[in-house]
């Protein structure tokens, strides 16, 4: 099959597409005929080395955490998915490894694609999605009526957290540049604020949760827009907030967290049944091919991207 591996850490040019062995399903997992994958900004961290401490040194390796594709071999155990199955998923093996033709997913992190969705458009969701709403969801304990602000509203994460938070009942106000605002608009945010012309954290009236997806602000500047017992969430280790570990780490009132998350098939069963009645959209900045992955990566390391950047691995 072919992937896209590096054999050392560094710039895009570690980045080579080859021939690599069609991996197989073990108990409990699926092989996948990979159609559609993307950029993530933790890619490219992992790809310079950023990320060895915690994802290894193991070479040759394959980068990629997100699929949509074709189920063409179940391994033993597997009951819930059967051959000719049209998945999409959050690898949680090794690096990923989705950046290729085929791909083995533990079918705990697998559901079915919305019928209503492309498999460019289904490639695009689950880390960012599940990022969403894990961030929501557990580590801010959202409920219906809040208010809620996100910043780096037209990203990758952005453009789906102002999507699930409006599914969750919230009152959401949306930050990005002048612009992206009508994009992010048209996402159905009560609000939206241009950085460059306002400061969002200057409100007459509190959030509940300010949601920084681009590391934006510092913890103590959150803290001056939130209610005494609001939340600060940021994808971005900064001073004065805790990691938040799943099954470890409980909410509490008044406290900032780094959005840590373990994915799982209902979570992103969810994001499919909000996609499927309509509620859930995605936005892509970019297409490329799986012969592209270099330009890909160029493309998010600018930061600029709105909504995500996909690669094609079939037509």
């Amino acid at each position: 099959m072919k992937a896209a591996v590096l054999d050392k850490f560094g710039s895009v040019d570690v980045l080579q597409l080859r021939d690599m062995p069609v991996p197989e399903p073990g108990e409990g997992q699926v092989l996948v005929e990979v159609h559609a994958t993307n950029i993530n900004p933790i890619d490219w961290k992992m790809r310079e080395g950023q990320m060895a401490m915690r994802y290894g040194e193991e070479f040759p390796m394959i980068l990629g955490w997100d699929c949509s594709g074709v189920v063409i071999e179940v391994g033993s155990g597997v009951t819930d998915f059967a051959v000719g199955d049209e998945v999409f998923a959050r690898s949680d093996v090794s690096t990923g490894r989705c950046y290729a033709e085929f791909a083995v997913l533990n079918t705990t992190t697998v559901a079915k694609k919305p019928a209503a969705m492309s498999h460019v458009e289904a490639g695009a969701v689950p880390l960012v999605g599940l990022t969403a709403i894990n961030g929501l969801k557990a580590c801010a304990n959202l409920q219906p009526d809040q208010r809620v602000l996100i910043i780096g509203a037209s990203g990758g994460v952005g453009t789906l957290a102002v999507q699930i938070a409006k599914n969750m009942g919230a009152h959401v106000t949306g930050v990005c540049s002048a612009g992206n605002m009508e994009l992010v608009a048209s996402l159905g945010v009560d609000a939206v604020i241009d950085y460059n012309s306002e400061d969002a954290l200057q409100t007459d009236e509190p959030y509940d949760i300010v949601y920084d997806t681009v590391g934006a602000r510092s913890s103590d500047e959150a803290r001056s827009a939130l209610t005494p017992d609001g939340t600060y969430l940021t994808l971005v280790p900064v001073a004065g907030i805790d990691f938040f570990m799943p099954g470890q780490t409980e909410w509490a009132p008044g406290k900032g967290y780094f959005v840590a998350w373990t994915p799982t098939a209902a979570d992103l069963q969810i994001l499919a049944d909000w996609a499927a009645e309509g509620k859930l959209r995605v936005v892509i900045d970019s297409e490329f091919s799986l012969d592209d992955i270099k330009q890909a990566h160029l493309r998010s390391e600018t930061e600029h991207a709105v909504g995500k950047i996909v690669i094609k691995v079939r037509d």
